[in-house]
């Protein structure tokens, strides 16, 4: 089974229900692999702060129901463990990245997942590893 971890940039194109999004409804089609137990999604506790600030500056008013549409959800929450705290340490001073963002890419290495990201910035300073995808390349028909 493949095995993905998400950042916010993916849990934000959930919400939004804005076909001008882009890749949004490739997003959509990974949220629908996993309902459907095709894959499996993790991602560090990290994104319930993150998505809960974007809800609540972007669409306060709709904040609170898509919050809690989306714990319902129960995403595989990742902890962060010493091994994620120094890889994202080493690639801050190595690659000039956030603890945030590296914090997903570090979670995918430790659970053996693919980070998907609609962050395009974020992969061209990490310079692109095997264990990163951007949202438009996924190919969720591949083995």
């Amino acid at each position: 089974m493949r095995k993905y971890v998400v950042d916010t940039s993916i849990i934000i194109k959930w919400l939004l229900g804005d076909e001008s999004e882009p890749d949004q409804k490739k997003a959509i089609i990974l949220l629908n692999e996993w309902v459907k137990g095709n894959t499996e999604i993790s991602t560090p506790t990290l994104w319930q702060y993150e998505v809960g600030n974007f809800l609540g500056r972007e669409i306060p008013e709709e904040a609170l129901a898509k919050m809690e549409l989306l714990l319902d959800l129960n995403i595989r929450n990742v902890v962060p463990s010493q091994g994620i705290c120094r890889q994202c340490f080493l690639w801050m001073k190595e690659k000039r990245v956030t603890f945030y963002d590296a914090s997903y890419l570090a979670a995918a290495r430790e659970t053996g997942a693919i980070l998907v990201t609609a962050d395009e910035a974020f992969v061209k300073k990490m310079g692109n590893p095997d264990n990163i995808c951007l949202l438009k390349n996924l190919d969720l028909a591949a083995p």
